[in-house]
């Protein structure tokens, strides 16, 4: 009330000096104020405060306790000295079980290390995280931390508790398998061009130096291994710039129709010398445009054409066709290439209403057996085994088309019909394939569309 009545005379000293605007604007607020005032309950120190028993008190600390753990965005586990769990958040139960709760922790977390651990932490001692390979509901690695513990009485139990926070460690650790195991791969490749150099040297060195014959034949051989290594280098260094830049898709324009066309030219010579035709078929339009970048789609179309050309047989015909389509709907491929052949989604891309268009590359050779298709675009994984050992390659150039494919957020599919796998649908059911073949197809979102009038 006092600040009532001081409040009032501030009042009345403004209205006196003031103008009449001001005037209203100040009584409207001023009445405003009392009338909230005198509506408002009074509050004073003799109101009685709330009757709250002991076990209201503890249920409200305990729902507290348990609402701060469901709002962690990690995985958090409570635990008992016994090693169960009193209570996980959602991102735990996701994680791991929606069931833990009142179930040992080991039943989760099988480690031998886990009870060490669970009482190293009770015992107020710091202790390191521990790993723990999950097997359920799917196949994890996480990382376990415990927290000191602490004094709390939670219904369920009346003595110390501790934090468990779990962290889902799985893709880092896969990361780094692959990275290990590409570093075993890459040091095996290298190491055997390096070892048949060094004893071709030594030979040349020593009985050999003066015979001419066999030091030209060594000569040649040494001159094949020297560019198998370069090759290796080369892809390497181009399969680690693709993956580096992956996760950003291109901003500049491609011209499919142009990378096509460069690629057709530099490999008319490697045809010819096979004595395979190569055919490009193109749509009327002069262009086709892409959001990519030319250098790495004349790589991905000169790596596919190039394989497809090793395969053939002599006298057989690469055929390649740059299709225009209004809308992807999903086809790969208009038409099988081969009767039985199997198709893989390397790459999948899903249907879209806009335009795309569509490159399918495809040859008579041998075609790829069922068992390889999961593991086509693998890096070092070869699978023209009917190649000599100088042409198989590195095993690095499907790979690299994989990833510029993902880079460019494109499609990639395959079709293979392989001479020794047994036809599984239709009248043949049962027989083995008579044509064999392979056709890859890669499909892009067309950057601008077409009028459906001139689009072919």
């Amino acid at each position: 009330m006092a600040c009532l009545i001081a409040a009032s005379v501030l009042v009345i000293a403004i209205l006196a000096s003031a103008p009449l605007s001001a005037t209203l604007a100040v009584l409207a607020v001023t009445l405003t104020l009392l009338f909230l005032y005198l509506r408002a309950p009074l509050i004073t120190k003799d109101s009685p405060a709330p009757n709250l028993s002991g076990l209201d008190v503890a249920a409200i600390r305990e729902k507290a306790f348990l609402s701060l753990v469901d709002s962690f965005p990690r995985a958090v586990a409570v635990i008992d000295r016994n090693g169960d769990v009193l209570h996980a958040n959602e991102a735990a139960k996701t994680l791991l079980s929606p069931d833990m709760v009142n179930r040992p922790a080991a039943a989760y977390l099988r480690s031998s290390e886990l009870r060490p651990r669970l009482e190293q932490a009770f015992a107020g001692e710091v202790v390191p995280a521990l790993k723990v390979h999950v097997m359920a509901p799917t196949e994890r690695i996480v990382d376990v931390d415990f927290s000191a513990p602490v004094a709390t009485q939670l219904e369920k139990t009346r003595g110390d508790i501790i934090f468990a926070v779990i962290a889902d460690r799985t893709e880092a650790s896969l990361a780094r398998e692959k990275q290990a195991d590409f570093l075993a791969n890459a040091s095996h490749e290298l190491k055997t061009p390096i070892a048949s150099l060094k004893g071709y040297i030594e030979t040349l060195r020593g009985h050999a130096k003066d015979d001419p014959k066999a030091r030209e034949m060594f000569l040649g051989i040494m001159q094949n291994q020297a560019d198998r290594m370069e090759r290796l280098v080369t892809d390497l260094l181009s399969l680690r710039k693709i993956e580096s830049s992956e996760h950003i898709a291109p901003s500049e324009q491609a011209n499919l129709r142009g990378a096509l066309e460069t690629v057709h030219d530099i490999l008319k010579p490697l045809a010819s010398e096979r004595d395979v035709s190569l055919t490009v078929s193109f749509p009327e339009q002069q262009e086709a445009m892409i959001s990519g970048k030319t250098d790495e789609c004349v790589q991905l179309f000169l790596n596919l054409m190039e394989n497809a050309i090793k395969l053939a047989p002599a006298k057989s015909t690469v055929t390649v066709t740059l299709d225009y389509l209004t809308e992807w709907k999903g086809e790969a491929f208009p038409v099988a290439v081969k009767q039985g052949a199997a198709l893989r989604r390397i790459v999948n891309i899903a249907p879209f209403d806009s335009a795309a268009w569509r490159i399918i590359i495809s040859d008579s050779g041998p075609g790829f057996s069922r068992a390889h298709l999961p593991r086509i675009g693998e890096r070092f994984y070869r699978v023209a085994g009917d190649l000599p050992a100088q042409e198989k390659g590195t095993g690095l150039g499907l790979a690299i088309v994989k990833h510029v494919v993902m880079r460019h957020r494109a499609g990639l599919f395959v079709q293979s019909a392989h001479k020794d796998d047994p036809i599984y649908f239709g009248r043949e059911a049962g027989t083995t394939i008579k044509e064999s073949g392979t056709a890859f197809s890669v499909v892009f979102a067309a950057s601008t569309p077409l009028n459906r009038e001139t689009s072919t």
